[in-house]
């Protein structure tokens, strides 16, 4: 996702809007066994301050994830907003792209770091298909939304017994 910034460069004190639209990269999902359904959308508004350039933006996208309780597959609509600080890369001894700026190679700057922690961050810790998911029963594995199950659940921990006699 890289930005031209050639004409925002001739004109401090302006801003310029970006719209962006791209597939997202499924490995970017991988260890939380999710995937791109839409596009990513982003729309950046960025302001030559006339020393650095300024960006605000947002990213609309459409996940899917699996649920952390039943773990079914479901789709997560993510939109949320960012924003960035983008320097030219000759300033880069006192700007660091590990401070969180985007260093501007030549006219251009590549905004994907910053829109995939954008989207990463609004994915829940724990993501739920539904707020009322009753996950699986931990006897037998059964996913309590779709279907009961008859397995004892009054299995307590040995150590925890004398607990019983406090009601």
């Amino acid at each position: 996702m890289k930005l031209d910034l050639s004409k925002l460069k001739l004109h401090p004190r302006e801003t310029e809007t970006f719209f962006l639209l791209t597939r997202g990269k499924d490995n970017f999902l991988a260890e939380l066994g999710g995937k791109f359904i839409d596009p990513v959308e982003v729309e950046i508004e960025v302001e030559n301050t006339g020393t650095i350039f300024t960006g605000q933006g947002k990213v609309k996208t459409l996940l899917q994830l699996p649920c952390a309780r039943c773990l079914r597959d479901f789709t997560y609509p993510v939109e949320t907003e960012f924003q960035t600080v983008m320097v030219e890369d000759t300033r880069s001894d006192r700007f660091s792209p590990d401070e969180g700026f985007i260093l501007i190679n030549g006219e251009t700057a590549d905004i994907e770091s910053i829109v995939e922690e954008a989207i990463f961050m609004a994915i829940p810790l724990c993501p739920l298909c539904q707020e009322q998911c009753q996950g699986l029963c931990p006897v037998c594995g059964q996913d309590k939304n779709t279907a009961t199950c008859s397995c004892q659940e009054d299995t307590i921990d040995p150590r925890w017994e004398k607990l019983r006699s406090l009601d």
